[in-house]
């Protein structure tokens, strides 16, 4: 389940590479190899992360906050109105000292809202940027 050192997308610092973050004896956990008590399946119904984290942990208080955490953030987005919109595009950016740089990426609003896009406070940008918006129907 793990990627091959030259898959990896990170640029590491020089003399590091994605060996020196990886833990080859991790075996990941899936849904499918839990057993999952009647205590917790009672506490959590059908909420999978409940069900997940309580089974993984052993602490079906753990499970119950993921749920509750999980009801929590859902009634916000309910609230707000709006989902976050999807960015796509290529996760390189290639730059070279002095030359220009393009960028090119889609945001897609599930909810059909307009995206305004702008530069985080306090972001070091090039004296010069823009954002050139093109709409696709």
């Amino acid at each position: 389940w793990q990627i091959k050192p030259e898959e990896s997308l990170f640029i590491y610092e020089p003399g590091l590479g994605p060996d020196n973050y990886s833990h080859p004896g991790h075996i990941p956990v899936f849904t499918s190899d839990l057993k999952i008590s009647a205590e917790v399946r009672s506490a959590c119904g059908d909420n999978t992360a409940c069900l997940f984290d309580a089974a993984a942990t052993n602490d079906t208080a753990i499970g119950l906050n993921s749920m509750m955490t999980g009801l929590m953030l859902e009634q916000e987005r309910n609230l707000v109105g709006n989902a976050p919109p999807n960015i796509t595009g290529d996760p390189r950016i290639i730059a070279f000292l002095g030359k220009p740089v393009l960028y090119t990426m889609v945001v897609n609003d599930a909810d059909e809202f307009n995206v305004t896009l702008s530069p985080m406070t306090g972001a070091q940008l090039p004296v010069t940027y823009t954002f050139a918006r093109t709409s696709h129907s």
